[in-house]
């Protein structure tokens, strides 16, 4: 996002482009500031990715140009100045406003996103802890717009060095050949490499969108085509300007306008991206960029009306308006406790928005980029490493005091049985405990300290898989509990499996069971397959579910558990139950005994974040679970009693009378709203093997 846009063929100054650049900033911030009729304002970013490409690209296009080589030196040098001041500063202030603003949960987790965001591997970060972009769940991280940038950077690291090779194998065959005959083949040879380049790109984004929507979205790879497309563009009009009446032109900005206000309009949190959907906000920002670039452009309306004074002004500011406005929203959301702002809070959020942009584009963007101090590439390229640092002391610096914070937590007392006495509580003491703690935060007593798993790692509490981590295509098995055992327990589900799994494990090592965990996140044992976010067919889960149901049945374990999610789409909740009973009907003569674990709450907030929110004690965070999946539960369990099978009632082990506690004993007893921790699932491990039949109760 270059501030003087230059057009590759004249080298004036395109104004146009800084409104298409204010447009698109303002459909992001639309879109994140929750306004529904801008639901599709996040393709806002692949208006960015186009811009990008088309000017970065042309850039590099005229300088192989005009000396037949490209300097790698200069072209990071120009982006250390232009991107990493004012990212950095956002960076720093967002770690501290979030490690003081933040529950302390998940101010440690934005404190890692930063050092991410730090080395442009933000989208990576995201990638690897599956995080959905729309979650309704968990509200999403002050930093994770920068992925984003983290794309673009990626792809920078790879296209100088690419359009560098060609620009050097052009300028030798060209030999003594015309400047005209060899800009002309240099021309032609980018196009091809750039639009084999781009076309692959969009081919692996329009599979990998259908079979994993998420990793899709943060992709590099599933991304580059964006800008492949935009550099395309710049090919097409580098050396020229294209010749084209005004209206012509006219009526080809306005239908790239109408293409990214479509998309704008029409796009949602269910929509496919960035697959074939995202063609149609990429082609709308190419025609308007190409069309820009032609002989009539200048005379036409929309051309005029993207270079207004005040869309020129966003638009030099657009590049810390896309840094300040998440952490802004996303941090006065929790600082006022709103899940969506009132409209008095959300019109003070966007004049500090505003207010904070412009203070980093005059203060911070504009010395870095035009002063003289950091005009020597070999310093600005300093700024890389500079940053890094800056970065990496402000989150050590936050996460210190995060964890100075929880420390203070550790003199208050865990919560026993023993401190109400046995009268009026269960004699199993598993749900005694449970009914205590549950007395406990009725009594407003404060968060135990030495929890189990500690406060700042609760979220990273998750059941390991080793080598037989499904999702990654591989199809190992993996023996866990005792290996050398001659008798077989199967684990079948989705993640809610999977977090059952460190339980079975400890099963399989104290009774003498092999254990195999089949589980795939989102992919429940049921004869029904879920859709993808597009709506189109998981095969991935539908291959999992029949490689797994062939492997039981090689294994004919002494027993089959399973554990699925209460799934709440339209659907599953049509199909889910009958599908369960067809899926237990399947395993039953493929198993000595087929059993069932009944699910966990769903409540709704995670119980560590919400005890590590200031001020607050066991009471605030006592919760009722949600109705929806408790309601599907009992049918499961129905459909498993029906069958004469075994049901393993765990809702007891969580809440007593429909209050759960945040703290049972002095384990939290899920990562997040529904997913056990790794620590209370192994300390259910007895009795689930006493419900199961394994071990006496």
């Amino acid at each position: 996002m270059t501030r003087r846009t230059v057009v590759a063929d004249t080298r004036s100054f395109r104004s146009d482009i800084q409104g298409l650049r204010a447009l698109a900033v303002g459909l992001v911030i639309l879109a994140h500031a929750g306004f529904r009729t801008a639901s599709g304002g996040f393709i806002g970013v692949d208006v960015f990715f186009v811009i990008s490409g088309f000017l970065i690209i042309g850039l590099l296009l005229r300088e192989a140009g005009e000396s037949g080589r490209i300097s790698i030196l200069d072209f990071y040098a120009r982006r250390a100045r232009r991107v990493i001041p004012a990212a950095t500063i956002v960076l720093v202030a967002t770690a501290v406003a979030s490690a003081y603003v933040l529950p302390l949960v998940r101010g440690a987790e934005v404190i890692k996103d930063s050092v991410w965001a730090a080395f442009f591997a933000a989208n990576i970060r995201f990638s690897l802890v599956e995080t959905d972009y729309f979650s309704q769940g968990e509200p999403p991280s002050p930093v994770q717009h920068y992925w984003s940038l983290s794309v673009e950077e990626q792809f920078y690291i790879v296209i100088p060095l690419l359009l560098l090779a060609v620009a050097v194998v052009v300028r030798r065959r060209a030999g003594e050949a015309a400047e005209a005959d060899r800009v002309r083949v240099l021309r032609r040879t980018v196009f091809v490499v750039l639009a084999a380049v781009t076309l692959s790109s969009l081919a692996w984004s329009i599979h990998v969108t259908a079979t994993s929507p998420t990793g899709a979205y943060f992709s590099t790879a599933a991304r580059a085509w964006e800008l492949g497309i935009g550099g395309l563009a710049a090919t097409l009009v580098w050396g020229r300007a294209p010749r084209l009446g005004r209206w012509a032109t006219e009526a080809v900005l306005a239908v790239g306008l109408a293409l990214i206000a479509f998309a704008t309009l029409r796009f949602d949190a269910q929509t496919a991206v960035p697959g074939s959907a995202a063609l149609v906000p990429v082609l709308g920002s190419a025609l308007m960029l190409a069309a820009g670039s032609t002989t009539g452009a200048s005379s036409t309306y929309l051309f005029r009306l993207f270079s207004i004074a005040p869309a020129r002004v966003v638009g030099d500011w657009s590049y810390s308006l896309y840094l300040w406005h998440f952490p802004v929203l996303r941090l006065c959301e929790e600082y006022w406790e709103e899940p969506r702002l009132s409209k008095p809070h959300l019109a003070v959020a966007l004049v500090l928005i505003f207010a904070l942009s412009a203070a980093s584009y005059h203060l911070v963007e504009q010395p870095f980029r035009k002063g003289v101090r950091w005009r020597p590439r070999l310093r600005a390229i300093t700024l890389y490493p500079v940053s890094l640092a800056m970065v990496v002391v402000t989150a050590v610096g936050a996460h210190a005091w995060v964890d100075g914070q929880i420390a203070a937590l550790e003199d208050n007392p865990g919560i026993a049985v023993s401190d109400y006495g046995r009268d009026g509580l269960s004699k199993d003491p598993t749900v005694a405990l449970v009914e205590a703690s549950v007395l406990a935060a009725q009594d407003d007593r404060p968060v135990p300290g030495g929890l189990e798993p500690a406060l700042g790692s609760v979220r990273e509490s998750v059941a390991p898989l080793g080598d037989c981590d499904y999702r990654t295509g591989t199809r190992k098995l993996c023996a866990f509990g005792d290996p050398d055992a001659e008798r077989t327990i199967a684990l079948m589900g989705d993640s809610h499996a999977r977090h059952w799994s460190p339980a079975i494990d400890a099963i399989g090592r104290e009774h003498g069971y092999r254990v195999y965990v089949f589980v795939y996140s989102g992919c429940p044992a049921i004869t029904f397959t879920r859709l993808t976010d597009g709506g189109r067919p998981w095969t991935e889960c539908a291959d999992f579910k029949e490689w797994a149901l062939g492997q039981v049945r090689e294994l004919h374990p002494d027993l089959v558990v399973l554990a699925n999610n209460a799934y709440q789409s339209a659907a599953m909740k049509k199909r889910q139950v009958g599908a369960l009973r067809d899926q237990l009907e399947l395993l039953r003569p493929l198993a000595g005994k087929v059993a069932m674990i009944g699910d966990s709450p769903k409540l709704p907030k995670a119980p560590g974040t919400c005890i590590s929110e200031r001020d607050v004690d066991l009471g605030d965070c006592l919760q009722e679970p949600e109705t929806g999946p408790t309601r599907i539960q009992g049918q499961f369990r129905q459909t498993v009693e029906d069958l004469g099978m075994t049901w393993v009632d765990a809702r007891r082990w969580f809440c007593a009378e429909d209050r759960c506690p945040a703290v049972i004993g002095n384990v939290v007893p899920l990562r997040d709203r529904e997913h056990v921790t790794v620590e209370y699932s192994t300390l259910l491990a007895d009795p689930i093997a006493a419900a199961l039949g394994i071990a006496e109760g």
